[in-house]
């Protein structure tokens, strides 16, 4: 049986969406790399901890490597960590988007990160297309 942690908001039963440690919230980092091979853009390395991953890349422009970014929690609140880092190789061309809104829920927990990086070499494309962010009233971001 789950327990929110102690610093999760109880008046808030969004605080409870995503199973949290104790003294941490998630942490979690998610590695992309893309090549160029063959006239299309392939994901060579999807490296992941944690509750952050994709799906299987998908090519509805036929060169173009679509990527939805995944975050099963459905959220961040105090105490998460997340890491997402995309290198693209010269040439190559990637769509990364998200199914739905980020969303930075309210809580009583340290202060929570989101960090981003990209890494693009000459004439590399990235598309980054994330959806909305929703920053609830209380969140720590």
């Amino acid at each position: 049986m789950y327990a929110p942690p102690p610093h999760a908001d109880k008046g808030n039963a969004l605080d409870t969406v995503a199973h949290k440690t104790l003294t941490r919230g998630w942490q979690a980092e998610l590695d992309l790399r893309f090549t160029r091979a063959a006239h299309k853009t392939v994901l060579t390395s999807a490296r992941h901890v944690g509750p952050l991953t994709v799906q299987r890349p998908f090519y509805p422009e036929d060169d173009v490597c679509h990527l939805y970014l995944l975050h099963p929690p459905g959220g961040i609140v105090g105490g998460d960590e997340l890491t997402i880092s995309a290198t693209l190789a010269t040439d190559s061309h990637a769509l990364i988007t998200q199914p739905g809104a980020g969303k930075f829920y309210r809580s009583r927990g340290p202060q929570a990160q989101l960090r981003q990086d990209f890494y693009l070499a000459p004439q590399a494309t990235l598309e980054w297309l994330p959806q909305d962010t929703i920053l609830f009233p209380g969140a720590k971001r």
